[in-house]
């Protein structure tokens, strides 16, 4: 059974496979049809998400991966400073004569094409660096993404309860009075009603205070002062007919 390692590098030998056919087929974009382009073109990108997938799948070995990688950039960073070192030494010491021309071109050109090498793997190496920490930055914000809160449901409402007056419970609170409040009540109303006249008596003096105010029309009986001698509703004589 292939091993974690094998496979991730089985996985990242047809990535680069696929990425180096894509760049091909954009190279030759102009020279055919846009249908053909993006056919080939669409089988390739769905074959570079199928490798990415399968990668994302094993983000332990991604991560493993990832730690190697930054061991071989740091020993690589430490053999082009040691190769930078060497060239300004070979460069001090032919400016001293101990290397002659032909020499020192030699030397020179064997350091310059070790450090393009080096510059080539360094670059390599930290491409490969980013492409998996993408895979595990990926998980990471996938397990620290908040989950979605279910939305909080509206309660219900709920009706007032009614009694048989047609009153809510707030109402009918409203309308109630207190035991005492109804005794001063009552005993507030019987006072008013002993301090009103009675019907009777009242009906009684009526005629009289409207006696002593005027004189009454012998015709219609309305009361007209006491100097009148015409009636002021029905213009009757009033002094001739008192006098008579």
């Amino acid at each position: 059974m292939e091993d974690k390692m094998s496979l991730l590098k089985r996985l990242q030998a047809q990535r680069n496979d696929v990425l180096s056919k894509l760049k091909r087929i954009e190279d030759k974009k102009s020279s055919v049809s846009a249908e053909v382009y993006d056919k080939v073109r669409k089988e390739y990108a769905d074959k570079l998400t199928g490798i990415d997938e399968q990668l994302s799948s094993h983000i332990d070995v991604v991560t493993e991966e990832i730690e190697r990688l930054k061991a071989e950039e740091a020993e690589i960073s430490k053999k082009m400073k040691e190769t930078k070192f060497k060239m300004e030494e070979v460069e001090l010491r032919y400016s001293i004569g101990e290397y002659d021309e032909a020499s020192f071109k030699q030397v020179k050109a064997e350091d310059e094409a070790l450090m393009q090498q080096f510059n080539e793997e360094l670059k390599r190496t930290r491409d490969s660096i980013q492409y998996y920490s993408s895979f595990v930055k990926g998980k990471e914000s996938q397990a620290a993404a908040p989950q979605p809160q279910p939305e909080p449901q509206p309660e219900p409402s709920v009706e007032p309860v009614k009694k048989e007056t047609g009153l809510t419970i707030d109402e009918h609170i409203l309308e109630e009075k207190l035991p005492e409040e109804e005794v001063a009540l009552e005993e507030l109303l019987s006072e008013e009603e002993a301090l009103k006249p009675e019907a009777g008596a009242e009906g009684e003096q009526e005629p009289k205070v409207e006696q002593d105010k005027g004189v009454a029309c012998p015709k219609c009986n309305h009361i007209n002062t006491a100097d009148s001698w015409y009636c002021e509703k029905c213009g009757a004589e009033i002094l001739g007919a008192s006098g008579s």
